[in-house]
C-alpha cells in the first residue's frame, strides 16, 4: 500500500495553485509541524480526506466582496435591473456597466483565478483518492463525486463568463515541472469537449450522491439542479426539462413567505437547494446591504452605509403589479438623517424616472456587525428550477399547461395575478413572459445576465441604455495576465 507524504501533497497543491494565480516563490520554507499523529497517515483516513475536501468548498464559497463582484458587478450591473454609482468603486465598475470590457478589469482577473483555484483543489482531492486504499470504494466514490461536482461548478461559472477555457488535469505521479508546464501550455478546450467534460462530472455526482443533507454541501439535488442550469444555458431543452424533473421529485418546497425567505429568519429553508451560509463573526458574511442603503439613510448603529451605491432602475421596479409582494422588497422613499422631508426614489414631482430605488431583498440583519450581515446567499433555489422547467417545456412544445402551472406557483406565492394559457398563443409570447418573471423573482441574485444572453436580449438591452454593446460582449475577455502566462491561450473574439 502506497504511503502519502503530507508535505509533498500540500507542496504539490501549492504549485498547482501558483500556476493559475500567477504567484511565484523562489524558496519554500521547511517548517517543523507539531501534530499528535503521523503526517504521512493524515490523508489515509476519512477525517484527512474531509479536511482536504473542505479546502475545495472554501475556495468555491462566494461571500463578502467576492459575492458582490460575481453576482452584482459581473452579472447584474450590465443588465436592465440595477447599476452602481458613486464612491471609490464606481470607476472600476463603469467599464462593466458601459460595455467597455477589457482584459485588465480586476473583477474578471480575480474571478478567473478563484475559479481555477477551486478546480486545482478538486483535482488534488482526486489525485489523492486515486491511490487511496484505506477506505471502501463506496466512500471514495462519494468523495470523488463531491470533488468532481465542485470542479464542474468552477468550469460552469468560467464558461458562463468566458466560454470554454483550458481543462486542467494533473496525471498521477506528475513532477512539479510537469505540473507547471500543464498550467502554462494547455490551450482552450473546444466547446464540445468542454461541455462533455462538465456534463460527465455533474452526472457522476448526481448518480453517486444521495438526496438530503444540508444545502451548503453537494448532494443529489444540488447536482441535478446544477445540471438543469447547465443544460438550460446551453439550450439543451429536453435534457434541461428532464433534469429539472429529477429535482422536483425530491423533497424541496417553496418557502411560504417570499419576503422573509431572504432574511436571517428565513434561513435553513427547504427552498434553497444550494447556498452560501453567512454567519456574522466569521469570514462568510453578506455585504450587500452596505451598498443598498441610500445616502443619509437612518441605519442602526451596528450597520454601515457605503458611499458606493447599488441602485435599481425605475423601469424595472414598475414591472411589478401593485399587489405583488416582491414589490415590497424595494425601498422607494425615506426620510434622511437630520431632516423631516421625504426623499422619493422612483420618480420626481414631474414624473421623471429617478433610477434610485434600492433592493432590500436581503432584509438588513439586526445583529449585523458593520458591513457584515448574516443573510444566506442562494446559489440555486427551487423557484429557479421550476421556471427553468417551464422555459424548457415551452421551447420544446410551445405554450403548455404544465409551464403555466409552474409559473403560477411562483406568482401565487408572491400574490401576483395568475396567468392563463389562452393568453399566450405562441412560444415567443410565453418566453417573453418567463424572462420578465425571472427578473422579478431573481433580482439581486446574479442571474439576469445569463438569462438575457440565453434569450438573445443582452446586447440589445445594452444598446437601448445607450452603451456600445456588440455581439462579442456576451463573453468577457480572458484576463491579460493569463494570456501573458500561457502563450497557447487564445483571447475571445473582439478583444484582440
Amino acid at each position: 500500500m502506497k504511503k502519502y507524504n503530507i508535505r509533498k501533497i500540500i507542496y504539490r497543491l501549492s504549485v498547482v495553485l501558483s500556476v493559475f494565480l500567477l504567484v511565484s516563490c523562489e524558496e519554500f520554507l521547511e517548517e517543523e509541524v507539531y501534530v499528535q499523529y503521523d503526517p504521512d497517515a493524515f490523508l489515509q483516513d476519512q477525517a484527512g480526506i474531509d479536511a482536504l475536501l473542505t479546502g475545495v468548498y472554501a475556495a468555491a464559497e462566494m461571500s463578502q466582496f467576492v459575492a458582490r463582484d460575481y453576482y452584482q458587478i459581473l452579472n447584474e450591473f450590465n443588465t436592465d435591473i440595477a447599476f452602481e454609482s458613486d464612491g471609490g468603486l464606481e470607476r472600476f465598475v463603469l467599464p462593466v456597466q458601459q460595455f467597455n470590457f477589457n482584459p485588465a478589469m480586476p473583477f474578471i482577473e480575480g474571478t478567473y483565478n478563484r475559479l481555477y483555484a477551486v478546480i486545482a483543489r478538486a483535482n488534488n482531492v482526486l489525485l489523492v483518492t486515486s491511490e487511496l486504499e484505506t477506505l471502501a470504494q463506496e466512500e471514495i466514490d462519494k468523495i470523488n463525486a463531491e470533488a468532481r461536482f465542485l470542479r464542474a461548478y468552477g468550469y460552469y461559472l468560467l464558461h458562463n463568463l468566458f466560454g470554454p477555457t483550458p481543462i486542467i488535469e494533473i496525471p498521477a505521479g506528475a513532477s512539479l515541472d510537469e505540473i507547471e508546464a500543464i498550467g502554462k501550455e494547455t490551450p482552450r478546450a473546444t466547446e464540445e469537449i468542454y461541455r462533455q467534460y462538465v456534463e460527465d462530472d455533474l452526472l457522476f455526482a448526481a448518480e453517486t450522491l444521495e438526496a438530503g443533507g444540508v444545502s451548503t454541501r453537494v448532494n443529489k439535488g444540488v447536482a441535478y439542479a446544477m445540471i438543469t442550469k447547465f443544460y438550460l444555458n446551453n439550450k439543451e431543452w429536453q435534457k434541461a426539462a428532464d433534469a429539472a424533473s429529477e429535482v422536483l421529485s425530491l423533497n424541496y418546497q417553496l418557502y411560504p413567505d417570499i419576503v422573509e425567505l431572504f432574511s436571517v429568519n428565513g434561513e435553513n429553508n427547504n427552498e434553497y437547494i444550494f447556498r452560501t451560509e453567512c454567519v456574522v463573526g466569521t469570514v462568510q458574511t453578506n455585504r450587500y446591504m452596505a451598498h443598498a442603503f441610500p445616502f443619509r439613510f437612518r441605519t442602526e448603529p451596528n450597520w454601515v452605509n457605503f458611499g458606493a451605491q447599488f441602485r435599481t432602475y425605475t423601469a424595472f421596479y414598475e414591472t411589478f403589479e401593485t399587489q405583488d409582494l416582491r414589490k415590497t422588497m424595494f425601498l422607494t422613499e425615506y426620510v434622511p438623517n437630520n431632516t423631516t422631508d421625504t426623499t422619493f426614489l422612483v420618480r420626481d414631482t414631474d414624473g421623471n424616472a429617478l433610477d434610485q430605488v434600492r433592493s432590500f431583498k436581503y432584509i438588513p440583519d439586526p445583529d449585523a456587525q458593520g458591513t457584515n450581515h448574516g443573510n444566506d446567499i442562494p446559489i440555486i433555489r427551487l423557484a429557479d428550477i421550476m421556471l427553468s422547467r417551464a422555459e424548457a417545456l415551452n421551447e420544446l412544445n410551445g405554450p403548455n399547461q404544465e409551464s403555466i402551472d409552474l409559473i403560477n406557483e411562483i406568482r401565487a406565492r408572491a400574490n401576483a395575478s395568475l396567468i392563463d394559457l389562452v393568453n399566450y398563443p405562441d412560444e415567443e409570447s410565453l418566453n417573453e413572459f418567463i424572462l420578465a418573471e425571472r427578473a422579478r423573482e431573481f433580482f439581486t441574485e446574479g442571474l439576469r445576465r445569463e438569462d438575457l444572453i440565453r434569450h438573445g436580449k443582452f446586447i440589445e438591452g445594452g444598446i437601448a441604455r445607450g452603451y456600445p454593446a456588440q455581439p462579442f460582449h456576451v463573453l468577457y475577455p480572458i484576463p491579460q495576465a493569463q494570456l501573458d502566462n500561457n502563450p497557447n491561450l487564445e483571447q475571445n473574439e473582439g478583444y484582440n
